[in-house]
């Protein structure tokens, strides 16, 4: 497959056009590359300094969140063509996104709570 030479599916792009989103595409993948080696190179810090474990793997779990909603705004944004619309149209996907967000907070903090409560019962 040769790159230099746009596909038949974007004929319509001129010259100018192509380079642009060669160059978007890779600079994107460039960022998710070095978002991913940051995030791997963290976990191994982290492991290096709390081989069993114990350490405050809250702050490590954070960042880690963080750094995937990076990596997803990045693939939305240049992948699926997100840049390129308008912006209620990014409204319409960012709310359902931010939804899912709580909806997994909420669930873990009650799942936590319902484990907690389990607990000092004793009842299971």
């Amino acid at each position: 497959m040769n790159f230099e030479v746009p596909s038949e599916a974007h004929l319509h792009w001129n010259e100018n056009e192509y380079n642009e989103g060669k160059k978007s595409v890779m600079k994107t993948i460039i960022i998710l590359s070095i978002v991913t080696v940051i995030e791997v190179g963290a976990a191994m810090v982290y492991d290096k300094i709390y081989p069993t474990g114990g350490g405050p793997k809250l702050w490590l779990n954070l960042f880690m969140a963080v750094m995937s909603v990076v990596k997803v705004v990045y693939i939305m944004g240049i992948f699926m063509h997100v840049n390129h619309e308008t912006g209620w149209f990014k409204r319409t996907i960012l709310l359902p996104f931010l939804f899912l967000i709580w909806a997994i907070i909420a669930f873990a903090v009650e799942g936590g709570s319902w484990h907690a409560m389990r607990d000092l019962l004793n009842v299971f």
